[in-house]
């Protein structure tokens, strides 16, 4: 994995410093050390301190650079953000550096879940969701989602570029339409896919809209129409584990619950949030035939406070697992060692990284 970086290091270089102190980096470290150790790493660059007990050697600030600069060979670079401004001020500096191959900091990342991606590869019920889940876990760790971009061309017929959406199929391909009457729609952001609901599943009555920011999502027009066809009620929640009031990072439809992903805080508002367990009784619902479910990587947190609701209902279920390595691969194990009698589904519906959506089918509803 790390050839490629090895050969860009000239002969002569006997000290060098990583820039990013982050798992990469440390990663970076543990290989030099193992496969180069006529190299010292001497320390590591980055604005940011890291507690792991795999650091052991100074952490400098990035604001050091000039005088840190005469201390070593070369400054390997092992993060990419705002990498136009860190090659201007290492150029500035004349100082040395090398970046990490392009992809390298994906694989390093994503390689503490490959045993965890074989398990969850097991689970799908047929050829096509597991050859899907191969192709997304491959443009994961290359970076590279031309293959991907092709496949949902052709799948979805979608021609109008990597924001288009068919909703007529996403949340809805392998489920059976006829048996849902009332949904959990969790993550409701503005309600445009709901068109596809009302389109599709024939016996649908109510949608119970989860969506706690739906006063600055909503779209007037949108809105008017939702309420034209009669079939939604907006519960202003966020859906979690427990009961709680949490900072909720406002991002459009990537706002999400503060703390739970790498996006910064730009305006934060609080928001309450229940359990799906505990919404079933404030609703006075009966049964639930359909959970669907894309919150912004608050997946796991919700269906584990659905879990009672799940094994008692049985409802069909569409969940996103897109918002992160760890949902890709945890949310099907959990959901498999959760379900019994189900069978497991997988649809893309975006020519990039998003749009990832598990599917899980009761065995008795299959035709």
């Amino acid at each position: 994995m790390y050839k490629s970086l090895f050969k860009q290091i000239p002969k002569d270089v006997k000290k060098v410093a990583i820039y990013g102190a982050g798992t990469c980096g440390i990663a970076i470290k543990e290989a030099l050390r193992k496969n180069l150790p006529d190299i010292n790493v001497e320390f590591f660059i980055d604005s940011y301190k890291t507690e792991d007990e795999k650091i052991d050697i100074p952490i400098y600030s990035f604001s050091q650079i000039d005088e840190l600069k005469d201390k070593v060979d070369m400054v390997i670079i092992s993060v990419r953000n705002a990498l136009h401004v860190t090659i201007a001020i290492m150029e500035y500096f004349d100082v040395p550096y090398i970046f990490i191959p392009f992809g390298l900091e994906s694989r390093i990342r994503n390689a503490k879940y490959q045993l965890k991606y074989n398990q969850a590869l097991n689970i799908f019920s047929d050829k096509k969701s597991k050859k899907l889940y191969e192709m997304l876990w491959k443009a994961k760790l290359d970076v590279d989602y031309k293959d991907i971009a092709k496949y949902v061309a052709k799948e979805h017929d979608i021609k109008r570029g990597e924001k288009a959406r068919n909703y007529n199929k996403q949340y809805l391909e392998y489920v059976k339409k006829d048996k849902i009457k009332t949904i959990f729609d969790c993550g409701f952001c503005n309600g445009a896919h709901v068109f596809g609901f009302k389109k599709s599943l024939p016996n649908l009555e109510i949608d119970y809209a989860f969506e706690p920011l739906y006063d600055e999502l909503k779209e007037d027009y949108i809105d008017i129409l939702l309420k034209k066809m009669n079939c939604t009620q907006i519960v202003p929640f966020g859906v979690w584990d427990k009961k709680d009031k949490l900072s909720f990072i406002v991002s459009g439809p990537a706002s999400r619950v503060d703390g739970i992903s790498n996006l910064k805080a730009q305006v934060t508002k609080e928001i309450e949030t229940i359990t799906m367990d505990e919404a079933k009784k404030m609703l006075q619902i009966d049964k639930v035939d359909f959970i669907k479910m894309d919150i912004e990587g608050a997946e796991m947190y919700a269906l584990r406070g659905a879990r009672n609701l799940i094994l008692e209902d049985r409802p069909q279920l569409a969940i996103s697992i897109y918002h992160s390595s760890d949902d890709f691969v945890n949310i099907p194990l959990y959901l498999k060692e959760l379900l019994k009698d189900y069978s497991f589904y997988l649809g893309h519906y975006a020519m990039n990284q998003h749009e990832t959506v598990l599917y899980c089918i009761p065995d008795e509803l299959k035709d």
